[in-house]
């Protein structure tokens, strides 16, 4: 989905939106909404490399291979001083969710204008 301030040419919106489908189906071998939870970051950080203030950059997966590798770190159990955390009382320690979400709300509408 892409939005749009001004008018923008069509082709050029449509055209970054399958290269950006192509360069996530070349990272994540398959895309579906699994692949892009599990893989969020990496996303994120494709997105801000596939465009800068809203205009598109680089779009080559080759190139994009070489900024953003798929090489994760699992950080250990690292815990921030209580003193920063300001400690609530009525939550006890230790508390773990089975999974973290997000929820996204996707709003579509397409304008076009065609002339014959």
């Amino acid at each position: 989905v892409c939005t749009t301030k001004i008018n923008a040419n069509i082709a050029m919106v449509l055209s970054f939106l399958y290269k950006c489908v192509r360069v996530f189906c070349e990272y994540f071998k398959e895309l579906e909404e699994e692949s892009i939870r599990d893989n969020f970051v990496i996303v994120y950080e494709l997105l801000d490399e596939l465009m800068d203030f809203g205009f598109p950059q680089s779009t080559d997966s080759n190139i994009l291979q070489e900024y953003i590798t798929q090489e994760a770190h699992k950080i250990e159990q690292v815990r921030p001083p209580q003193a920063l955390t300001n400690q609530v009382s009525w939550r006890s320690d230790g508390v773990k969710y089975r999974k973290n979400e997000v929820f996204l709300d996707v709003i579509e509408a397409v304008n076009i204008l065609v002339k014959i």
